[in-house]
């Protein structure tokens, strides 16, 4: 019976497509309602229907023909082709190219070109829109996209992982509220195939993309998007070479298989990165153009504190992650210290970065990690507020920093002997942090950085 029925389905459809063929739309239009008689939703018959109306050059029935059927099927490949096809020919270009979008996310097997639905895709986006995502890095993407706006460019940032720190964001869409990872994949690529629409540029972050599955990228490729993914630390950072580099050094991800396969993934469809110096040695193998930057922010919400007036040495340590800061090495040695110096020690951890803040304004010295071997966004925060910073910066990593870099280098070994020397010698704490806001303003500040990051977008 159901064979029978497929088989008449085939038949009245070859009938349609006959009719079509020889110009006679009415009776092909009668044909299929006749077939809506027998078979209540059909999505091929849905796009035949929508093709003939455009052909009679009615294409707001067509428009009401397809998104009917796209509320019951909103995936189906036909169906959204057929659409973005009438949305060119509407002229409406931006929904053109996000029907297309979503057709190509939601059906892997797709060979269907751009060109072949939208007749002038190349020309959506003239003015370098940028889109940053999808997860903030210590706020860095926001502060890059200020910067960005101040030179002219239009730019905005996606969070898909926001968190305590409550960092700002153009978009957040929290993929943790998904309990289902699947349901969260079709959240991101209908979410993607708008965002793809909007943007010229895509500025991915820490080996992420729009979508959860990576599927944006051949469609970024062949869309001829300018894509650049820059990486941050332990989404790149292998231990057997890390620790060739850095003895102290401990990795998040000890799966350099996964990272491997990843980094391969990605710069299939990704030939341009941004890293520091550090992590070149790890994506140099993958990418073919590796660009360098630095960490940025924005001097302006950061006060240069020339001196505190506590009646007591104030040192803080604010790890996001202890186990990879050392922070049991440098508990201990506070806890060494407590015994024969009179000092106060604050551990910030758990609150927002706004009020985390404060108490680094208070701070005569501040210590940040003495594992990883380089500085990150906390020591130049820090260093900006005019304060010294205590931070393990690896002998390979000294060579790549400027000479008058002012942090005070302590690892696991030394580290109780470099807060001592603080203590006995505060007088020095008060030229050092003169000095590090002065390294703050001249490598780190946002207006500088941005520049270079929207140079790199114009070589891309």
């Amino acid at each position: 019976m159901q064979q029978d029925l497929e088989n008449m389905k085939k038949q009245v459809k070859d009938n349609i497509q006959c009719l079509i063929n020889n110009k006679k739309l009415e009776e092909s239009l009668l044909m299929i309602d006749e077939y809506f008689k027998m078979v209540s939703f059909d999505p091929e018959m849905y796009s035949m229907k929508a093709i003939i109306t455009m052909m009679k050059g009615i294409t707001l029935e067509s428009e009401i023909i397809l998104k009917n059927a796209l509320e019951k099927e909103p995936y189906n490949e036909d169906l959204l082709f057929n659409i973005s096809y009438l949305m060119d020919k509407k002229k409406e270009d931006k929904q053109a190219l996000e029907y297309f979008c979503k057709a190509r996310l939601f059906n892997a097997d797709s060979n269907v070109k751009v060109e072949d639905i939208i007749s002038n895709f190349k020309s959506i986006g003239n003015n370098l829109r940028v889109i940053q995502g999808t997860i903030e890095i210590a706020d860095q993407m926001h502060t890059v996209t200020e910067g960005l706006k101040k030179i002219g460019v239009s730019a905005k940032t996606l969070n898909y992982y926001p968190s305590y720190l409550e960092y700002k964001s153009d978009y957040i869409f929290d993929i943790n509220l998904f309990k289902d990872i699947n349901k969260a994949n079709i959240e991101t690529k209908k979410l993607a195939s708008k965002i793809i629409g909007e943007n010229d540029v895509f500025h991915f972050h820490f080996g992420t993309s729009l979508t959860l599955d990576y599927s944006d990228l051949q469609l970024l490729n062949e869309l001829g998007k300018k894509v650049i993914m820059q990486y941050w630390g332990s989404d790149v950072r292998m231990y057997s070479k890390a620790v060739k580099m850095n003895p102290y050094v401990k990795v998040k991800d000890i799966n350099e298989d996964g990272i491997k396969r990843r980094l391969e993934l990605i710069s299939k469809y990704i030939s341009n990165c941004i890293v520091d110096y550090e992590l070149v040695e790890y994506v140099k193998d993958y990418h073919s153009n590796v660009h360098y930057t630095t960490v940025t922010i924005d001097l302006k919400k950061y006060n240069f504190i020339k001196e505190t007036h506590n009646k007591k040495l104030l040192i803080v340590h604010a790890p996001t992650a202890p186990e990879f800061k050392g922070t049991n090495y440098i508990l201990k040695a506070i806890e060494e210290l407590k015994v024969k110096y009179d000092f106060d020690f604050k551990l910030v951890q758990g609150m927002t970065h706004e009020h985390a803040i404060k108490i680094y304004e208070q701070a005569d010295l501040i210590i940040d990690q003495i594992l990883t071997g380089s500085y990150g966004v906390f020591a130049v925060e820090s260093m900006a507020m005019g304060k010294p910073v205590i931070c393990w910066i690896s002998d390979f990593m000294k060579e790549k920093y400027p000479k008058e870099l002012p942090i005070i280098s302590a690892n696991p070994d030394n580290i109780e002997e470099k807060i001592e020397y603080a203590i006995k010698n505060k007088d020095i704490l008060k030229d050092i942090g003169i000095k590090s806001r002065s390294y703050a303003e001249k490598y780190h500040d946002m207006n500088k950085i941005s520049k270079d990051i929207f140079t790199i977008y114009n070589k891309i």
